[in-house]
């Protein structure tokens, strides 16, 4: 019983080890090496089991967990063994064993390494007899030798010593195959550079002796991070020392470098086309990668051709040298530049411009015009994503606070599209992924760094001095070059976006008082970090209903809307109960009204205004909001009682003729149009359009010119 219930275990054990490891058509693109190992074995006892065994066999099962791709390679794993040891009498004993190893695996050469390692466990031995047996400890010491046959192959051998305390000890000898089922990528890179020059890459050209000619001396390859891969075209990743040996010139240099699993063609270096006698100089290697570089979502080795070709004495001269490269994961990044993260900003990006545009085109049919576009937009997508369910998680392994203080320490960005994904991310994540949202639209972001954390202000369409104006708040504005920027703390999800907005605001203040404070524009940083796109499908969005969207942004913008018009409001009540209620004043109260969509409490005014006769500022605004909620008809009253009152003016002319046009009487339109040109050349030509036929050409062209372009009179 004691027998078989340990063969069971260890059977189970075995399988799980077994079935925990990724299928080898399913391992990511990188990862530490995992082997799986069935040898057989060879016994000889030693002195002492000599004396009572004979020689042996048995076969082993082992899966072993590699900790890294590099030349020195420790690794883990357990190991299953049956052994068969036959007595010099009649009979014969079964070993079963388990056994944990820890060793290390050494390259000697690109694809020939040693390992040594040790392992120690519990077995059981019986008679085969009788069946008769008991446990004890076990212990190895192992030596073994590799060859690298394929990505997925090694042949091997391995000498052992073992030792069943109490009961056996002696050599194993092993001969069979290593399957890998991950860490290929390093493996292939390896067999790369154990490749001989390709004939076609030495063809028209021969090899000089060693220490003749051109001869490079050193290679210092940098970590190569693929989402800068265009910025390698003309930026280093390594450097090659080269010399020339010889008492004269040598000429015709030509220096490239090639990775062949992620470059279509060598890349021709910057080298000098000739080099002085007995002259060293150092070259930078300079890449062209494609978009497979992307595809690297785990670091991983690859190997690379530095080639040098030159002309001596009339021949030419060709040699390759293999080089190793470290690739880290597409996410990778460093903060020794800030404006590197731009390069994660992918404004183009399917599913970016899906949730942009969606959001941006609920909040234009339903915002207020007299709010700067961009700030409703932003508003919009602001809480488009709070509805998303977007959270702000703290990485716990790669912290922005503690990584942005070093600039060699290698962070972990998220791609717009996976913060979607996850909705969920990292300070530096969440404004990523919100200035590609914004740029998708075409609102300009730029980022702003304070110590230990990044995050996002986005431009207004608006002057310096008219957003003066127009805001109450001018304190939480940033003037950046004779542009009006709004920041805005991305990692606020709670409170919303006006909070956000002030936070960011705050935030700014004091990093300026301490001179702390970074801003960086993101189209600038993209003349120098260029962004890429994020190869593969994703999955499709699951948007917020477009009605909870817009009612969310609709309260979100009416609280700044009351926020900022109760200063005015206060100071034209006022000036209306100064006058007594005069018209002019009840006007001037009522445009306030319309420009920030209180329509109702506008109407209000403007009929006040009239209730002692008419006024024409009164009668051409009231039009404008029948005007503005597509009610042409009934806006034709109030402009017709508007020229009446004074046929020479221009804004009142224009009014009527743009109600006509929308009525479809465009004879009508281009009469009044023309008589308004008479009066007031400059306003009549911001609305040519009138001037047309009303065909479907023009009135498609003027739609956008057309939206909202109403002329409040004061």
């Amino acid at each position: 019983m004691e027998r078989d219930l340990i063969i069971r275990l260890s059977f189970i054990t075995f399988l799980a080890l077994v079935l925990a490891m990724p299928a080898a058509g399913q391992a990511p693109i990188s990862r530490p090496p995992s082997v799986f190992e069935a040898t057989p074995l060879l016994a000889l006892p030693l002195a002492g089991s000599s004396d009572y065994f004979t020689m042996g066999g048995g076969l082993a099962l082992s899966g072993m967990l590699g900790f890294s791709e590099g030349n020195i390679r420790p690794e883990s794993g357990l190991r299953f063994e049956y052994d068969y040891a036959p007595f010099k009498a009649d009979d014969s004993l079964s070993i079963v064993l388990a056994e944990a190893r820890g060793g290390v695996e050494v390259s000697l050469s690109p694809r020939l390494s040693v390992a040594t390692s040790a392992g120690a466990g519990y077995g059981y031995g019986f008679f085969n007899s009788d069946g008769i047996g008991e446990g004890f400890p076990t212990f190895s010491v192992n030596l073994g030798l590799s060859f690298l046959l394929s990505p997925a192959i090694d042949l091997g051998a391995e000498v052992s010593y073992r030792n069943h305390l109490g009961l056996y000890h002696g050599v194993g000898l092993s001969l069979g195959t290593s399957m890998y089922l991950s860490g290929k990528p390093a493996r292939i890179a390896r067999i790369d550079a154990a490749a001989p020059v390709s004939a076609a890459l030495l063809a028209g050209a021969r090899a000089d002796k060693p220490g003749e000619g051109l001869d490079i001396l050193k290679v210092e390859m940098d970590e190569v991070y693929p989402v800068f891969k265009s910025w390698y075209d003309d930026r280093a990743l390594g450097r090659v020392l080269i010399q020339n040996t010889e008492d004269q010139p040598i000429d015709g240099i030509r220096l490239t470098f090639y990775m062949k699993q992620y470059m279509d063609a060598p890349k021709d270096c910057p080298a000098p086309a000739s080099l002085g006698p007995k002259t060293s100089l150092m070259v930078d290697l300079t890449s062209l990668f494609t978009d497979a570089i992307l595809e690297v979502t785990e670091g991983t080795k690859a190997n690379a051709e530095i080639m040098i070709e030159y002309v001596k004495g009339g021949e030419t001269y060709r040699s390759v040298r293999n080089e190793t490269v470290r690739l880290l994961d597409r996410n990778a990044m460093r903060w020794d530049d800030d404006r590197r993260a731009a390069a994660f900003v992918t404004a183009k990006d399917p599913r970016v411009l899906a949730f942009s545009k969606y959001v941006a085109g609920l909040v234009r049919d339903s915002g207020s015009k007299a709010v700067d576009l961009n700030l409703l937009v932003a508003m919009g997508i602001y809480k488009a994503l709070d509805l998303y369910g977007l959270s702000y998680v703290i990485d716990p392994k790669t912290p922005f606070t503690e990584f942005s203080k070093s600039e060699s320490a290698v962070d972990y960005l998220q791609f717009p599209r996976q913060t979607l994904e996850y909705r969920g991310g990292d300070c530096d994540d969440l404004s990523i992924l919100y200035a590609a949202l914004l740029e998708s639209v075409g609102i300009e972001t730029a980022f702003i760094t304070v110590p230990g954390h990044i995050y996002l202000a986005f431009a207004l369409d608006l002057p310096v001095d008219e957003a003066a104006r127009s805001f109450t708040t001018v304190g939480d504005l940033l003037i950046r070059e004779g542009r009006v920027w709004i920041p805005v703390e991305v990692t606020e999800r709670r409170n919303g976006f006006l909070v956000a907005w002030q936070t960011g605001a705050r935030e700014w203040r004091e990093a300026i008082a301490s001179n702390s404070a970074g801003f960086f524009p993101i189209h600038e940083a993209w003349s120098e970090y260029a962004p890429v796109g994020l190869p593969g499908a994703s999955a499709d969005l699951s948007m917020p209903p477009g009605d909870a969207i817009t009612s969310a942004f609709l309260k979100e913008s009416t609280r700044f809307i009351d926020r900022e018009i109760f200063p005015m409001v206060t100071k034209l009540e006022a000036e209306v109960k100064k006058s007594g209620g005069s018209p002019a004043s009840r006007n001037k109260l009522g445009i306030l009204y319309a420009k920030y969509g209180k329509m109702e409490k506008a109407e209000a005014e403007f009929n006040a205004a009239l209730s002692k006769g008419d006024f024409l500022p009164a009668l051409v605004n009231l039009g404008n909001l029948y005007f503005l909620a597509k009610d042409y008809r009934k806006a034709l009253g109030p402009y017709n009682r508007a020229v009446k009152l004074d046929a020479k003016n221009a804004r009142a002319r224009i009014s009527l003729a743009m109600v006509q046009f929308e009525l479809g009487s465009y004879d009508l339109g281009k009469a009044g149009w023309e008589q308004a040109r008479q009066i007031d050349p400059a306003l009549a030509e911001r609305y040519a359009y009138l001037s047309g036929s009303g065909e479907a050409g023009s009135r498609a062209g003027a739609a956008d010119e057309r939206k909202g372009a109403v002329l409040w009179v004061e």
